[in-house]
């Protein structure tokens, strides 16, 4: 599998960039807010579809950019897709609806990968993550140094709690790449050596 990290906007996002191999279609994780560097990033490529971790502003305005693709977001979060409260302040809204929803352990099969669906609320009460492989795609729920805040509209503190309890289970091994800073690993947040 290869990852491309692309960090968007002004919150310096991190959209991914997933391919089982170089000539494969691209898998899109949360296109931030940067569509020309969106569009330059993936060129020429063929796009399968949108993972979209939550639907805050800084996680869905590159959208634009992938009119067309398949884009996946959980049910729970589906109406702030599209709403005013997902880019209040910013001036911008995300026009593009999701296409499909997921719910907790949709497997979904995109480029020859597959992406298992983590249901995580807290952040937002959509908030999953995506697991493919020994990677995980955690969005705002869990960072190298922390989580994501519940004190936004849609937060919830005990079901953050729940989903970094669940998460924080999970084998050692699993690479953690957040919508935020730097990636790392279960073993390193645990603090296991």
């Amino acid at each position: 599998m290869l990852i491309e990290k692309l960090p968007l906007g002004e919150l310096m996002t991190n959209c991914y960039l997933v391919a089982e191999n170089e000539t494969s279609p691209l898998v899109v994780i949360d296109p931030g807010d940067d569509t020309a560097k969106l569009r330059a990033a993936i060129g020429e490529r063929k796009v399968a579809g949108v993972l979209i971790t939550h639907a805050h502003f800084d996680h869905i305005l590159g959208l634009e950019a992938l009119r067309g693709a398949p884009i996946y977001v959980h049910e729970a979060d589906e109406v702030s897709l599209c709403s005013e409260t997902a880019a209040a302040g910013y001036g911008r809204v995300n026009r593009v609806p999701a296409t499909d929803t997921v719910h907790e352990g949709d497997v979904i099969t995109l480029g020859g990968l597959e992406f298992i669906v983590l249901h995580t609320p807290g952040h937002t009460p959509g908030s999953v993550c995506y697991q493919c492989g020994d990677t995980l795609f955690s969005g705002d729920t869990l960072f190298a140094s922390g989580w994501g805040r519940t004190d936004l509209p849609g937060g919830d503190e005990m079901a953050m709690r729940q989903s970094l309890r669940r998460l924080l289970r999970m084998p050692s091994h699993l690479h953690i790449l957040p919508g935020h800073d730097v990636g790392t690993t279960l073993a390193a947040i645990r603090g296991e050596r």
